[in-house]
């Protein structure tokens, strides 16, 4: 008896196939067919493992936040936010300025006008998780006496939009295609100095870098 593919295995290879599909077609212009030929299979194969194309493409960017989801990973201990937040700043800009990062934000951009429900997923799926994250520790921080946060959600984004204001829409634009490490080491500091003299009580702000 011939022993079939393990069935994560071959979910694997499907997504591995249609990820760099999506990025250099857009969504749109990738259809079950064209993924199903590039797999060398029909799309009856696709379709006994996702649903439709949209939920095809959840998987994909559901398996991508989660390999990322590192980056927001922070220290569990919270007494000292100035170091911690530009660990995560340095980690966010290295992952912002990922090929495949941008070539994400492209598509978004460009597709969700005409198909919000994949601007749904992304948001849903991608920014609200790391947001969550960040959120979380904040709240830590606070609980320990060393931010002042009326609203965690709100914090973090301009924590994010902090670090990446000099940034995004240049590699957006492709006008620069890095961010150098010094950069990222500038930004970053500005970044945790201005959000901690928004939100610091004094005691954290005294660890800014």
């Amino acid at each position: 008896m011939t022993m079939g593919r393990p069935p994560r295995d071959r979910r694997t290879e499907i997504l591995e196939i249609a990820g760099p599909l999506f990025l250099e077609h857009g969504y749109q212009g990738t259809s079950m067919s064209r993924i199903a030929a590039a797999l060398g299979g029909s799309k009856g194969t696709l379709y006994s493992y996702f649903s439709s194309k949209e939920t095809l493409f959840e998987a994909y960017l559901q398996d991508k936040v989660q390999a990322e989801a590192w980056v927001f990973e922070l220290p569990n201990h919270a007494d000292d936010p100035g170091s911690v937040l530009t660990l995560l700043g340095k980690r966010f800009l290295a992952l912002l300025a990922d090929e495949t990062s941008i070539a994400l934000l492209r598509l978004f951009y460009h597709e969700s006008p005409r198909f919000p429900e994949i601007g749904r997923i992304f948001y849903e799926t991608c920014i609200l998780k790391f947001r969550k994250m960040l959120e979380a520790y904040l709240a830590k921080a606070q609980s320990n006496k060393l931010l002042d946060i009326p609203c965690m959600a709100t914090a973090a984004d301009h924590f994010l939009a902090l670090c990446q204001a000099t940034f995004l829409m240049p590699l957006m634009l492709c006008i620069r295609r890095e961010i150098t490490e010094q950069e990222s080491d500038v930004a970053v500091k500005y970044a945790v100095g201005a959000f901690l003299k928004a939100y610091g009580n004094g005691t954290a702000t005294r660890h800014s870098v």
